[in-house]
Formats: structure tokens, sequence, C-alpha cells
């Protein structure tokens, strides 16, 4: 183990361990660009945290969110354990004797109704006869117990003053790579909008007509970069994808974007051939291109900047950076928008989006 490692006095901990605790200690906000750590040395040039961030700031978000859940959960099961032997020493009894008391005691029996209730929402479970139904009881016994249990740990929390201090991580802005891909909307827009997305998919068809619903609404203030992302075993997604670049080749993008996203997510090769028409698209060109592997190297690419960004599945927005679910309310997402809008017309900078999206004037799949 380096010197670096045990300055930290974490000689005693899994390196793991050491790297989650140390992540966990950093903030996601300007005090952490502030310091700027060193993180590793080339040749005696320092590798800074700021650095690293630019491209992995959102997998290290990630990584703090979880590691704020993970004390979140622990701070509250030692706070509950400590609530029950605090109310079973004043009432003289063990914790086990209190938990019968107040749970046990208190689950009302199961009724035959009740199973029959269940069965009525999850008819799925009504197959596995006599012995399917017995486990069946068990089951909702277990739950009925399981969740007086909880009610009645939140009762005596509710008179206590329990608080979790632990503020959660802020989410970073990114750089996602924007070169070469198709955008739309306003090339000098306060606000960059990078959707990543495929076209086998009711979700991105939706997310995608939220931002539709954001350049109507701020006409002039967004501009909209899409790039592919999909499981690369999806072999609808993939001929989707293939033909989306196809078309962005032939200065047709965002009509063959808008006519197979109509669709809702359905996307059979007939469905594509069909939207690849209404684009207008050259398909002898298509398929020529699609023989040579020169689409799916280009889809590939892209998959590899989500991936790299820490995407794990379509659809996903960065706006000005930030991160936004693609299944997030419009409510939520305008909000952002909004505020990312009025901080860029004050002065506030955006976070590299402003570089060349590669396409020119003479590329139609560049522009609306």
């Amino acid at each position: 183990m380096t010197g670096a490692k045990k300055a930290g006095g974490l000689r005693s901990l899994p390196e793991a361990l050491a790297v989650s605790l140390a992540l966990c200690a950093m903030t996601a906000g300007p005090s952490a660009a502030a310091a700027d750590e060193v993180i590793a040395v080339l040749d005696g040039r320092p590798i800074t945290l700021s650095e690293i961030e630019e491209n992995a700031a959102f997998q290290i978000y990630r990584l703090r969110g979880s590691i704020h859940s993970l004390l979140q959960r622990e701070a509250r099961e030692i706070a509950d354990r400590l609530l029950l032997e605090r109310e079973a020493a004043r009432r003289g009894l063990s914790v086990e004797a209190l938990l019968k008391e107040e749970v046990d005691a208190r689950v009302a029996p199961l009724k035959e109704s009740d199973v029959e209730a269940y069965l009525a929402e999850h008819p799925e479970e009504a197959g596995g006869g006599a012995e399917g139904r017995a486990r069946l009881k068990v089951y909702l016994e277990q739950r009925a117990r399981i969740q007086r249990r909880l009610d009645y740990v939140a009762s005596l929390r509710e008179t206590s003053d329990y608080r979790f201090l632990a503020a959660p991580p802020e989410r970073p802005r990114v750089r996602p790579d924007t070169e070469g891909a198709p955008w739309r909307g306003a090339a000098a827009a306060p606000v960059t909008i990078v959707h990543f997305a495929h076209f086998s998919s009711k979700l991105c068809a939706g997310s995608a007509g939220k931002i539709r619903r954001l350049l109507e609404e701020f006409p002039g203030k967004i501009r909209w970069v899409h790039r592919s992302f999909l499981g690369i075993q999806d072999a609808d997604a993939l001929r989707a994808a293939e033909t989306g670049e196809a078309a962005f080749r032939q200065g047709k993008f965002w009509e063959y974007h808008d006519a197979i996203l109509a669709r809702g997510g359905s996307t059979p090769a007939e469905a594509v051939r069909e939207a690849a028409r209404e684009a207008g698209l050259d398909l002898q060109r298509l398929d020529e291109e699609q023989r040579n592997g020169s689409l799916l190297e280009r889809v590939r690419q892209d998959i590899g900047r989500g991936v790299r960004l820490g995407v794990q599945a379509a659809p996903v927005l960065f706006v000005n950076g930030i991160y936004a679910s693609g299944t997030f309310p419009y409510e939520e997402l305008r909000a952002l928008v909004l505020e990312e809008i009025e901080r860029t017309e004050k002065g506030g900078k955006t976070t590299g989006q402003e570089k060349s999206s590669g396409n020119t004037p003479n590329r139609k799949g560049g522009r609306p």
C-alpha cells in the first residue's frame, strides 16, 4: 500500500471502502472544484479532480448518491434499534417482548377474503393450487407483520428528535460531447439539451415530445442534440439507429427522427423502412452503408459516449450538462430549463456546450 493510502489512516479498510468514503467526503459543488484535489501524477504533472469530473462527474455523482442512501438507511436502522431498546426499558420489557405486544398481538388474523382480494389484484399468482395458496398466506401474514413493525417504529420516531444531517450530493455539470451530432433549434441558444435516446422506446418517444414542447415554449432558447443510446443486442433499435445515422448523412435526420418516433417506439423492420421513405432517404445508399458497417460503427461511438458519461438506460437528458431523466415530469424539466436560461442570460457560462456540433448549413440533419 502506498504512502498516499496510509496517510488518511485507512490502512485497515478495504481499498474499495476507502475510495467510497473518500468520495462521500468530497462535495460535488464549488468547494470541491476550488480545492481541486490532486488525484494522480504523471511525470510530475498533476491530474486533478476537476479534470476527472469533466467526463466522470455524473458517474461520481451516482456513486455519492448510493453512499448517501446507504448512510441514510444504516443511520435509520441504528436509530430504530435505539428507539426500541429505550421504549422496552421504559416499560420494563425486553425488545422481543415489546415487539410481541406491539406487533404480533396487533396484527389482525388473515382472512380468506384477504387472500381473495390479493389474488384479484395479482391474478398471475392464482395458479399454484393448494400449496401455492398456503405459501401466499404465509407471505401475506409476514407482510402484515413487517408493515405493523414499520408503523410502530415510525410512531416512536415521530415522538423523538431524529434528524439525518448528511446533505445529498449536488447534481454536477458534465461535458457531453456534441461534436458531429445532429441538432435542431438555435445555434447560439443559452440552453443545450443532449438527448441520449433510441427510437424503439415508448419512453424515449415521450421524452422527445417533452423537448419538442420546450422548443415551442422557449423559441430561440434551446439547442437539441441527439445521441443514440441502446442495447446493441436489440435488433430493432439498432436498425432504427443505423437508419437515423444514414438520414443524418443525407441531411434528413430530423425528418426521419420525427417520422420514426411518431410510431411511439414500435420499430419493426417495415416501420423503419416506411419512416425512411417518409423522410425522403435514398434507400439504395442506406442499404450500401448498412452492408459496409459504417453506420453501425457510428452508433457504437454514440453508445460509448453515453457509457463514459455514466448513462445506463435511455432516455437521459443533459441540460447544459446537468442530468435529467427523460421520465421526469414535464414541469420539473421545464423548471430546470428556465433556471438555466435565467442563469446564462445573467452571465453564467455553459459547460463546453459551445463547441461546434460539426453540422454545416448544407447538412440539413443539423437544422430543423
